[in-house]
This record gives C-alpha cells, structure tokens and sequence, in this order.
C-alpha cells in the first residue's frame, strides 16, 4: 500500500529549503518581518502533520511568543534552522 500523503511530504520537505533560507535571513531581525512570521507559522501547523512533530512543537511555541510580542529566542531560532536542516538533508538523501 503506497502512502496518501507521499507527495504532499515531499513537497513540504522541498519547501522546508526555502523555510530555513527564510529563517536563516530573518533570524537577527526584530521585530520578526512577516514574512517569517508565516514561515514560523506555516511550519507549526504543517510539519505535524508529516510525522515532524519536533519541528511543528518548536516551531508552535515560537508562533506562540511571536503572538505575545515576545522577542524569538536566538537558541530556540537556531533548533528550528537545525531540524529543518536535517529534514532537506533527509530529502536530498531520498532523491
């Protein structure tokens, strides 16, 4: 039986490339642009429903403080930019 969510998966995980680039040039920025605002957003809500659920755990506890107008956290931040850098290594290796 072939997984339903295959292809959903793989481009999440495609984008999940463009999420860290995003990341990675926004993350020294406060306020948070936008534009990462929905990243951070995106991530939280999507990547548990992939199986990720450490990237959307941390990614929902900074949607979270970016609500509350709280500053992100550099370390917490860096753990996102890590996962997501080993789920586009995970894809490159399975292409």
């Amino acid at each position: 039986m072939s997984d339903p969510l295959a292809a959903l998966r793989a481009r999440f995980l495609d984008r999940c490339g463009e999420d860290l680039a995003r990341l990675r040039a926004f993350r020294e920025t406060e306020p948070a642009p936008r534009e990462l605002r929905a990243v951070i957003h995106r991530l939280a809500g999507t990547a548990g429903v992939f199986g990720y659920a450490q990237v959307s755990a941390l990614a929902l506890r900074l949607d979270d403080d970016l609500h509350a107008d709280i500053p992100l956290d550099p370390a917490e931040v860096e753990a996102l930019a890590d996962l997501l850098t080993a789920l586009t290594a995970q894809r490159r290796g399975a292409a």
